[in-house]
């Protein structure tokens, strides 16, 4: 098997066609600014090693970063932390996207099944209300809109308090095109938490991919 964190995985991803948040990977505070002004602010700074998979668990994620004062701060007290973890530990930067909905999208591999699709709310909607469906794969596009129609908080996706409804037939052609790659490159587990829902579409905030060798 093959672990690929969220610079090499969101690689993957965008050979394949999929919507990802641009993702570069640094190794030191001049690289992070240099990335940073290609990007423009407000950008995201994250730890990435393959120690520490929940990133967000041991603060190892900085949001709305603004100015070039505020990436230098936020490197070096990074760097410090998280090199106490994992010594070998390297950091990713992105655009920080603010608006849209969350959700999540995962692939799992079960032993009797096999490869199974979960899509559901994100964010803390997934901790709090568990809102998830699962598909065998491959799916169609219209098993797709079925999985987004069997969510108990569908109307999260149809528009409130000022966010815009979701397309959900792009939505559905998103996880069509999950579903097709994790067969296709044989995917063991994908996790990818959050989509981020715009106006633009869906886009891949953060992403894991475990690659199964054994077909």
């Amino acid at each position: 098997m093959a672990y690929l964190g969220e610079v090499e995985a969101k690689a993957l991803l965008a050979q394949e066609g999929l919507p990802v948040n641009p993702t570069f990977e640094v190794r030191d505070l001049d690289e992070a600014l240099e990335k940073a002004k290609f990007l423009s602010y407000p950008v995201v700074l994250k730890v990435s090693s393959g120690k520490i998979v929940h990133k967000s668990d041991v603060g190892g994620v900085v949001l709305g970063i603004s100015s070039a004062q505020e990436l230098e701060g936020a490197f070096r007290s990074l760097e410090k932390k998280m090199k106490a973890l994992d010594p070998q530990a390297s950091f990713s930067i992105q655009p920080h996207i603010y608006s849209g909905l969350e959700l999540v999208v995962g692939i799992t591999t079960d032993p009797s099944f096999g490869r199974v699709i979960m899509f559901g709310l994100g964010g803390i909607w997934v901790e709090v209300l568990k809102d998830v469906s699962f598909r065998l794969v491959p799916i169609e596009e219209k098993d797709a809109l079925e999985m987004i129609e069997g969510l108990k908080g569908k109307r999260l996706l149809e528009g409130f308090r000022g966010v815009p409804p979701v397309d959900k037939e792009a939505l559905a052609r998103f996880l069509f095109q999950v579903s097709s790659m994790a067969q296709a490159r044989n995917i063991g587990e994908m996790d990818l938490n959050p989509v981020m829902v715009t106006k633009d579409g869906p886009v891949i905030v953060d992403a894991r991919v475990v690659i199964d060798g054994r077909d």
